[in-house]
């Protein structure tokens, strides 16, 4: 099981519920947390400086979000 954390903005382009589950079952099970609002991925990044990746399933605004907020040693992956 992943220590990891996937952040996914429900409002980007071509995520679902079901594609966010066959990414979250694909990265070993991370803690999938959904943004809310705008910034909100950079808060979430910020919450998760203790995961072992974070992993984002978003368009380009939110891979950004996601850069300003995440630990300088914190692995990061993109959907």
């Amino acid at each position: 099981m992943s220590t990891g954390v996937l952040i996914v903005n429900p409002f980007a382009t071509r995520v679902s519920a079901g594609i966010t589950g066959a990414v979250a079952r694909a990265l070993g099970g991370p803690e999938v947390v959904w943004t809310e609002r705008p910034g909100h991925a950079t808060e979430l990044a910020r919450g998760a400086a203790g995961a072992e990746a974070i992993y984002v399933f978003s368009g380009d605004g939110g891979f950004n979000e996601v850069l300003n907020g995440a630990h300088a040693d914190t692995p990061l992956g993109f959907v």
